[in-house]
C-alpha cells in the first residue's frame, strides 16, 4: 500500500507502509496503521464472498444436474395413466370368397347314344367333348354346362378317357369328379381292354385317381375261330382293292413290301382282339423253278409273315408256318398276272392245340 501527500501544488510525496512509521508521529502512526489493517480485512472479506459465490453457483449447478438426471429416468420408464374412454365395437361379418366347384364329368354310352353332363371350365372344351362323340359316328346327348368357377380340367386326359369308351364298349361309363375317375364297362376284347389300360395310365400320369371297373368280355373258341376268319378275310380283300398292299412276293423273293406289312398290322390286331384261336400262315409259289425249291420258298415266305405278326404282339405258338410251294395255285401261271397271285400267303385260323 502507498499513501500520497500533497504539499502545494508543486511537491507531492509517496509514502508506502514500511516507511509510514518512521515518518509520523506515534498518534498519526496509529492511525495509519488502523487505516491499512482495515482496508486488508475489506479485502480479505472480498475475497471470502468471491470464493464463497463461485463454491455455491458449483453446488447449484451440480443439483441442477442431478434434478435434470432424475426427471430423464422418470421419462424413460413413465408409469402408465389408465384412460377410460368409451369403445363402441361393431361387428361386421365378411363372406368368405366362393370356392372353386369341383370338376365333374360323366360321360355314359348306351348302345349307339353318348350322354355328356356335368361342368366344365369353358366352352371350347365343350365343343372338344361333343366332337368326339359326333367324329365317332355317335349320337351325342350333350346336357354339359359351362362354368368359369369349375376347378381346372385337362381337356386331353377326358379325350383319352374317352377314346376307348367310345370306339370299345358297347355300354360304358365314364365319370370325372373332384380328381377320382371312375370308368366302367365291358371291353369287348383284350386290344380294347389295353385301350383302356392306356388311357388309365394317362389318368394316372396326370396326377388322377382312377377306379377301375371295366371287365373283359371272352367270347367261346367257336365264335372267336369263325369272327377272326372273317375279319381276316376282310383285310385281304381290300387289300386286292389297294396297289401294293396284298402280302404278294416278287419271284424267288421272301422279302416283304412296305404295302404288306401295312396289312399284316392289320392282322396282328386282328389276332390280338380275338386271343384263343391259332393259325396256319400257308406259303405259296408260282410254278417257275423247281418244285421242291417252291417247296422251300414258300415256306420261307409263310415263316417271314409269322415273324412279323410275331412282332406285332401276337403269341408265336398261335403261329404255325406251312409251306405249300407251287402245288395250290389261285391263277394260271401261264401269265404273269396269274403267276403274281399265286405267289402269296393265305391264314387257315383253327382251334388252337394244347
Amino acid at each position: 500500500m502507498s499513501i500520497r501527500l500533497a504539499r502545494g501544488t508543486r511537491d507531492s510525496y509517496t509514502l508506502d507502509a514500511e516507511s509510514v512509521p518512521r515518518l509520523l508521529a506515534p498518534p498519526a502512526r496509529l492511525l495509519v496503521m488502523e487505516s491499512l489493517a482495515e482496508s486488508r480485512r475489506v479485502r480479505e472479506r472480498r475475497e471470502r464472498k468471491r470464493r464463497s459465490a463461485v463454491v455455491i453457483g458449483l453446488l447449484g449447478l451440480a443439483f441442477l444436474l442431478l434434478i435434470a438426471y432424475w426427471w430423464a429416468s422418470r421419462q424413460t420408464d413413465p408409469e402408465p395413466i389408465a384412460i377410460d374412454i368409451p369403445v363402441t365395437v361393431v361387428e361386421t361379418t365378411i363372406p368368405p370368397p366362393p370356392e372353386p366347384e369341383s370338376s365333374a364329368v360323366k360321360i355314359e354310352r348306351t348302345g349307339s347314344t353318348v350322354l355328356l353332363e356335368g361342368l366344365v371350365k369353358t366352352e371350347s372344351e365343350r365343343d372338344a367333348l361333343a366332337a368326339a362323340v359326333t367324329n365317332s359316328g355317335l349320337e351325342v346327348d350333350d346336357q354339359l354346362t359351362v362354368s368359369p368357377t369349375v376347378d381346372d380340367s385337362d381337356p386331353r386326359v377326358v379325350a383319352a378317357l374317352l377314346a376307348p369308351l367310345l370306339d370299345g364298349t358297347g355300354n360304358g361309363e365314364l365319370a370325372l369328379i373332384a380328381g377320382t375317375v371312375t370308368i366302367s364297362g365291358e371291353a369287348l376284347d383284350p386290344v380294347e381292354a389295353e385301350e383302356i389300360q392306356s388311357a388309365i395310365d394317362t389318368a394316372a400320369a396326370a396326377g388322377l385317381t382312377v377306379d377301375d371297373q371295366t371287365t373283359i368280355r371272352i367270347l367261346p373258341e367257336a365264335v372267336q375261330i369263325e369272327a377272326l376268319q372273317n375279319e381276316i378275310d376282310q383285310i385281304f380283300e381290300l387289300a386286292r382293292e389297294l396297289e401294293g398292299q396284298y402280302p404278294k412276293f416278287d419271284t424267288s423273293a421272301e422279302e416283304l413290301s412296305a404295302g404288306a406289312r401295312t396289312t399284316l398290322d392289320r392282322v396282328a390286331v386282328a389276332m390280338r382282339r380275338y386271343p384263343l384261336p391259332a393259325a396256319d400262315i400257308e406259303g405259296h409259289t408260282d410254278s417257275i423253278g423247281f418244285e421242291e425249291t417252291n417247296l422251300a420258298l414258300s415256306e420261307e415266305r409263310a415263316q417271314a409273315v409269322a415273324s412279323y405278326l410275331a412282332d406285332g404282339g401276337v403269341e408265336t405258338d398261335r403261329l404255325q408256318a406251312v409251306g405249300r410251294g407251287e402245288s395250290e395255285p389261285v391263277a394260271d401261271n401261264g401269265t404273269e398276272s396269274g403267276r403274281a397271285e399265286n405267289r402269296r400267303v393265305d391264314f387257315l385260323i383253327k382251334k388252337r392245340e394244347g
